[in-house]
């Protein structure tokens, strides 16, 4: 059921930016930055923690070292986005990265809260992962912050929720970037919204909200990328507003 080998290959983005593909269940597409002015490396999203190995290896192959990742960017809380994180902190025990997140996220982190990672409906635990959860320092992050990694790219934080509670995007004005976690998909597709705390209505004005960002590549956690993200947001936009219910 998870993939524990291979390799996951980095694709090149843009200039200093690269793409790291989901390669399992239950795993994330994984997105690196080359902050060359800190010499030092900033992931977006942790995976399941069974992939670790292979977002190594796939560095390594195009020249990263993973121990000059400094800072770890996630999404929102599930579990094929942030177990990653528990691992990480453990191969990198002497000098470990910051980790941000959402306000939501965060506290779960915080607290080490399980049910919220997993939810009960996937019928996993985190130690069929081999995973042990527990409290870890996280540093908030707040709707409308701004991250500013170096000269060459600053991520505007817009709160994002409806698949999740603690769900928000990365979006990059200058190079017209998108980072959605779960929220919006290539090809039409967008978050589930049938977990706790999952909404169709939020979900909904989420992807209404980033269908007027002015967006080139779309960097979604799943599926493939695309660097025509206008259409694809526009496309999944209509697609959600097909739906029917709420969660």
């Amino acid at each position: 059921m998870f993939f524990t080998g291979s390799i996951k290959k980095g694709k090149k983005v843009i200039d200093d930016l690269f793409f790291f593909p989901e390669t399992q269940m239950l795993d994330c597409n994984q997105y690196l930055i080359d902050n060359r002015e800190n010499d030092e490396l900033i992931l977006f999203d942790a995976g399941n923690g069974k992939s670790l190995e292979a977002l190594f290896e796939g560095m390594k192959n195009i020249g990263y070292d993973y121990n000059k990742i400094k800072k770890v960017y996630l999404t929102h809380e599930h579990v094929d986005h942030v177990l990653g994180v528990y691992e990480l902190l453990k191969k990198m025990n002497d000098k470990p990265p910051e980790i941000y997140a959402y306000e939501k996220t965060a506290k779960i982190l915080r607290e080490g809260n399980e049910s919220e990672i997993i939810p009960a409906g996937l019928g996993i635990t985190s130690h069929m992962l081999g995973v042990d959860i527990k409290p870890i320092n996280v540093i908030d992050i707040k709707n409308n912050d701004q991250i500013i990694l170096n000269s060459e790219f600053s991520f505007k934080i817009y709160f994002s929720p409806g698949h999740s509670q603690g769900s928000i995007v990365f979006y990059e004005p200058e190079k017209k970037i998108l980072i959605p976690g779960d929220v919006v998909f290539t090809g039409g597709s967008f978050g589930r919204y049938d977990f706790p705390g999952g909404s169709l209505n939020q979900l909904q004005k989420s992807i209404d909200f980033i269908s007027n960002l002015d967006v080139i590549y779309l960097l979604p956690g799943h599926m493939n990328i695309s660097d025509n993200g206008n259409e694809q947001i526009e496309y999944s936009n209509k697609m959600v507003h097909s739906m029917s219910g709420y969660f």
